[in-house]
């Protein structure tokens, strides 16, 4: 099975995230697919910055002190990444990315203004990449993945799941998910439930039968790759695409 490799932020381990220059070393680093954040202006410009969730402080991606939703894109196309000289980037600018690299990209809305999931859809049939484009948010956001396939049915989904006592296969139907990707950050908690509790790895293993894409991140150590191998993932989310690689051709 071939293992898919996906840059979350562009690969934040290897250039400032959000970037095109991250996304331009996600591509040369042979990343299967790139994912990057999405909020708006004060004018309504799509912008590539991570914030929290409905949040518009955007201080620790750029630096700036005033909140996103005061800015507008004049003004944002003067600001860059924290502790780089990238420019913050337009959705434009991905997307036009997207395309000439013929490069899969996994958008994620940072917001449930209503505004914004219409905007990005927008932008992706202006750009001729809905085949090419997923849209993925946190599970517990679940409506805005629903809300995509009902603007465009073309388009894929993504969902994050962080609960491993979740029923995957009612979840990911529910929903009409093309992926579902298991979530943790340090401590793997699907891996420690399955200890006691091994369930998990059949629920992966409905998934799969169901034709749901699974994948696991974010994927950090080398442990982190044995164990989403071992479940069957077939994709895997990284900041840094080489590191897993490596570690990925060991096992």
């Amino acid at each position: 099975m071939q293992i898919q490799l996906l840059a979350h932020r562009g690969g934040m381990g290897r250039a400032p995230e959000n970037t095109l220059a991250s996304f331009k070393q996600a591509l040369a680093d042979g990343a299967d697919g790139y994912e990057f954040d999405v909020c708006l202006t004060q004018d309504k410009q799509p912008v590539l910055i991570h914030v929290d969730f409905n949040r518009n402080d955007i201080r620790k991606a750029t630096g700036c002190t005033t909140p996103l939703s005061e800015l507008k894109w004049k003004d944002v196309q003067q600001l860059t990444a924290v502790d780089s000289d990238e420019p913050v980037a337009h959705l434009d600018d991905a997307l036009r990315f997207t395309r000439e690299n013929q490069m899969p990209c996994f958008i994620e809305p940072k917001s449930d203004t209503p505004e914004l999931l219409p905007i990005i859809i927008e932008r992706v049939r202006h750009f001729e990449v809905v085949h090419l484009t997923s849209i993925l948010t946190f599970y517990l956001r679940k409506h805005l993945l629903v809300d995509a396939k009902r603007l465009e049915p073309q388009l894929q989904t993504s969902a994050i799941l962080i609960n491993p006592m979740a029923n995957f296969r009612k979840a990911a139907a529910a929903i009409d998910a093309d992926r579902m990707i298991l979530g943790w950050s340090g401590i793997n908690h699907f891996k420690l439930y399955n200890t006691f509790i091994p369930t998990v790895t059949r629920q992966l293993k409905q998934l799969r039968t169901n034709g749901v894409v699974v994948e696991a991140g974010f994927i950090q150590t080398a442990k982190d790759v044995a164990w989403a191998i071992k479940n069957g993932a077939e994709g895997l989310w990284a900041d840094d695409v080489p590191y897993i690689r490596s570690c990925l051709q060991e096992i």
